[in-house]
């Protein structure tokens, strides 16, 4: 590709990257796409390597909350072991760290798949 294209690729990743944070589907993306030009290997290239990009930052936030969900599991375990063993409650840490332990592990999962 010479530097024109490259100026074109660039330019129509930038508002399909955009496009994709806002929940378009495929064919609002060639709609807004085609406007800019009319090549159709293009426009499949830069959908591609878009959605390539969108999909792995999903990936990588999804991952982040999943690691604090079961973070979260594991110091609401730590902490009922220890609580059980002083004869103190174990409601709070094995009922509260649990249940926000699996709202971060389900909000991260919801991410991944998008």
């Amino acid at each position: 590709m010479n530097e024109l294209d490259d100026g074109l690729f660039d330019e129509l990743c930038l508002i399909t990257k955009t496009l994709l944070k806002h929940g378009s589907d495929n064919e609002d993306l060639e709609k807004h796409l085609l406007q800019k030009t009319d090549d159709p290997i293009l426009i499949s290239k830069v959908i591609k390597e878009a959605k390539k990009e969108h999909y792995a930052r999903l990936r990588k936030e999804g991952l982040a909350k999943i690691a604090i969900g079961a973070g979260l599991i594991f110091i609401g375990f730590c902490i009922t072991c220890f609580n059980f063993h002083t004869n103190r409650s174990i409601e709070f840490a094995m009922y509260g760290f649990t249940s926000a332990g699996l709202l971060f592990i389900f909000w991260g999962l919801f991410k991944m798949i998008g």
